[in-house]
């Protein structure tokens, strides 16, 4: 009996000791083409590692056992690239990259018996690939008649992701009841061909001095994240430590944590919030505890910081009752992250189509009556002021 209570407290305290995943970073974007690191760091406590595994989108690409010879395995999938003479370990490197590399990363690290424990981290990594041209415009004639239909078409340069098109006549966005967008074109590659028409009646406010000019723009918007550093808080009366993320940009980049306290317990108030690095457009905060995002009733937006310079920083209140969930192994994970928005603009060039030439002479007064045809009439009011047709009219009297 005694010997079943000592082993039952051997047990205790081992599973008191247990392994953590103390970083896990997967760049969140990547320039086809980039080399990149992965990283999957731990702490064993007195555990002894058995296995560490990559996985993309759930099929495992590498392997990591300290008992084989060699050690680092790697297993040919689409889009990975390993160099092993520079994996270590959780560390691993693709030296090059391409649009197959995009999809999910899970990282598992496991240890031996007799506990077998094992810690996960995942994450999304995407591939983007510019334009390497502006839009094109397809289908603009050199003269348009008043009343005519304007069918013009605008594509895109290959691109990843899919370019969002705008048109624009004489510097004005063009209606949205004018427009039709097809979906998309992927290419063998793996990029995208995004396509806009469009399509509406000439009529005379279309043309300045005569001329009507048109533009296509293509609009890229690019996504990143940056980490928080991670406060790892004890149920014990321990100081809280901090661990940096260093996924994509640097320190001082990435959001920061105040009002935090030194030790929470189960019915303590968890209180603090999250402030981003001023950017512009303004960051996008989320909260995750033990790498689960917060649930949205924990959650309060707080105002912005404006800056003098058009910068803005974003505020996020997580407020919550700590519960024994959200303790493991006696500690609980709290992070932010900020999620910035690169737009990259591309204008095709202007071109510019005249007013018919014929239509300018579509007028004719009939100097015996004095009388002005309705159907040229009609189309020269649709191109000239009112007090010109007047004019034209009170002349055509006196000649009589």
């Amino acid at each position: 009996m005694v010997g079943l209570i000592v082993f039952l407290l051997v047990v205790v305290a081992q599973d008191s000791i247990s392994l953590k995943l103390r970083d896990f970073s997967v760049p969140t974007v990547v320039m086809r083409g980039d080399p990149v690191w992965l990283n999957c760091s731990y702490d064993l406590e007195r555990d002894k590692l058995y296995s560490i595994k990559w996985h993309k989108n759930n099929v495992e690409f590498y392997r990591y056992l300290p008992a084989d010879n060699p050690p680092g395995q790697k297993y040919e999938l689409p889009g990975i690239f390993l160099d092993l003479g520079w994996c270590k370990e959780g560390y691993i490197f693709m030296h090059k990259t391409d649009v197959f590399s995009e999809g999910t990363y899970r990282c598992e690290v496991s240890t031996e018996a007799p506990f077998f424990r094992t810690v996960k981290g995942e994450s999304e990594m995407r591939i983007y690939v510019n334009p390497s041209s502006p839009p094109a415009i397809v289908g603009v004639k050199n003269q348009y008649v008043i009343g005519e239909i304007v069918n013009v078409t605008c594509l895109s340069s290959p691109s990843r992701p899919q370019a969002f098109l705008k048109w624009w006549i004489n510097d004005q966005e063009a209606r949205n009841e004018d427009l039709y967008r097809p979906q998309p074109r992927e290419s063998a590659d793996g990029l995208f061909i995004s396509e806009l028409i469009l399509n509406f009646r000439a009529k005379s406010h279309h043309f300045r001095s005569g001329r009507m000019k048109l533009v296509c723009e293509a609009i890229i918007s690019q996504a990143h994240t940056l980490r928080s550093e991670e406060i790892l808080v004890s149920n014990h009366s321990l100081p809280p430590k901090r661990t940096y993320y260093s996924g994509y940009g640097t320190k001082k980049d990435g959001p920061s944590i105040s009002g935090e306290r030194g030790r929470y317990g189960v019915g303590d108030i968890v209180d603090i919030n999250c402030t981003s690095a001023k950017s512009q457009p303004p960051a996008e905060l989320h909260w995750y505890i033990n790498d689960r995002e917060a649930k949205p009733e924990y959650l309060m937006p707080l105002e912005p910081i404006f800056y003098k310079d058009g910068m803005i920083s974003t505020r996020l209140r997580l407020r919550f009752t700590v519960k024994h969930r959200h303790f493991q192994t006696n500690e609980m994970r709290l992070r932010c992250t900020a999620t910035l928005s690169e737009v990259k603009k591309m204008s095709s060039e202007a071109l510019e189509a005249e007013i018919s030439e014929q239509q300018m002479s579509d007028l004719h007064v009939d100097f015996n009556t004095g009388a002005v045809s309705s159907k040229s009439l009609q189309r020269f009011e649709e191109y000239n002021p009112v007090w010109v047709v007047l004019f034209l009219s009170l002349v055509s009297r006196f000649v009589l």
